[in-house]
């Protein structure tokens, strides 16, 4: 099976190679993929080899070297990505976190066998699963431990795997522990035939760094409003999102008494035209660079935040979060800015930046997703002044973020042993 899997891979690459240059893909570190590493991946004394897939698992990878190196300031870290965007991110990190940062080999026996044998890690550690059989095999056969962090198994993920278990199984073999994100993907792991022994529920690195400090959340009567207010926040908006909330929050208003809206558009240019919509509807509004110097300066109803990093306090004072960019196709904004506060977080349907937070929030009915502006407002009706469905959503958005909290110092707890050994 592994010889046939071994011709399948060389077929594929060399087929590829041209495609790569037609696409305009090709770049001088893709060399690295066969093996020709540069002396500074080759040169650190028995580092921690972490991979990293793309931008958001070299992100996490990033993250969990800087740890490693402040734990371990004599311990060398290497990170290979994928993706030349993650590559990217790597080198930007280099000397401060990083000891080198180099493209994955191709998984081909002879290829990842000279690997292997040139950096000579004391772990291997894969963020998120990447199951490649030749390299976690030589791993195994070399006797260097192999970890996989922030484990997680999608429901198409598992499906496919199902199929073809018994050689799953096998490769499951050659991992050493499993750090899951959830209990569900722990259960996953182990119906694929990873030992119960080996598998522990370390929470979500992508939700660390975003710890909420109560001290930083702005309170009502900073932006100018009362605890009688209903505030809709509406984040990192893009157009016509303005426009639609604007009109769902005129319609609202005739039904909910001192209802609010906030809006802070992802572009601060485009301050001058929302404002203008606004004026042209005869709604009072004021810009945010003005009522945090003065919050008594009158009352109004519309707030527009037209200034970079206020945001995410800004949330802290809300009732409902919109999360913009979500209905107008920009891929939408990483929701746990908001959800930190244990608001009730609403987004549309194209959350495709953060399609794995969005599955996390609505797996465990920690958020509502919409599929347009009608369905927004109608949502909107139904929560406003319903405390009890409001909590409820708060409730389960608490639990989400207790679970996920610490993963990246959990995770690290986890490999100290590796590390050390």
């Amino acid at each position: 099976m592994r010889i046939l899997y071994n011709i399948f891979f060389v077929i594929f690459s060399v087929a590829y190679i041209p495609c790569l240059l037609i696409k305009g893909k090709w770049h001088k570190g893709f060399f690295q993929k066969f093996g020709i590493l540069p002396d500074k991946v080759t040169s650190p004394e028995r580092p921690v080899w972490i991979h990293a897939v793309s931008v958001g698992e070299a992100v996490l990878a990033v993250r969990l070297a800087g740890d490693i190196k402040r734990k371990y300031p004599d311990v060398p870290v290497v990170i290979s990505t994928t993706t030349a965007t993650g590559n990217k991110i790597v080198r930007s990190a280099a000397d401060r976190a990083v000891d080198a940062a180099f493209y994955y080999p191709l998984d081909i026996g002879f290829i990842v066998a000279r690997v292997v044998r040139a950096i000579r890690p004391r772990v291997y550690v894969m963020v998120e699963t990447e199951l490649w059989p030749n390299i976690l095999t030589e791993l195994k056969n070399k006797g260097i431990p192999v970890v996989l962090a922030n484990g997680r198994i999608s429901d198409n993920s598992f499906r496919n795997y199902s199929v073809i278990r018994p050689i799953i199984k096998n490769v499951l073999k050659c991992i050493d522990l499993f750090c899951m994100q959830t209990q569900a993907d722990a259960e996953r792991i182990r119906q694929l035939g990873a030992l119960s022994g080996k598998v522990c529920v370390s929470g979500n690195m992508k939700f660390c760094g975003h710890e909420s400090d109560s001290s930083l959340g702005l309170k009502r009567e900073a932006l100018g409003f009362t605890e009688k207010d209903s505030i809709i926040v509406a984040g990192s908006t893009h157009y016509p999102e303005e426009k639609e909330l604007v009109d769902i929050f005129m319609r609202l208003g005739k039904k909910q008494e001192n209802l609010k809206l906030v809006i802070a558009p992802r572009h601060v240019e485009r301050t001058g035209e929302i404002l203008k919509y606004i004026e042209k509807q005869d709604k009072r509004v004021r810009l945010f660079s003005k009522v945090s110097n003065d919050p008594g300066c009158g009352d109004y109803d519309i707030l527009i935040v037209d200034t970079i990093g206020s945001l995410k306090n800004i949330y802290a004072a809300a009732d409902i979060v919109f999360i913009g960019g979500s209905i107008a196709k920009r891929g939408g904004q990483n929701p746990i800015e908001a959800a930190r506060w244990g608001k009730t977080v609403i987004f549309g349907p194209h959350m495709f930046n953060f399609r794995e937070m969005k599955d996390v929030f609505l797996e465990n009915s920690a958020a509502i997703q919409v599929s347009d502006a009608k369905e927004l407002e109608r949502v909107m009706s139904d929560l406003l002044g319903n405390s009890e469905k409001l909590e409820k959503v708060s409730s389960n958005i608490e639990k989400v973020i207790s679970e996920n909290s610490g993963a990246v110092e959990k995770t690290l707890g986890l490999l100290d042993g590796y590390i050390r050994g």
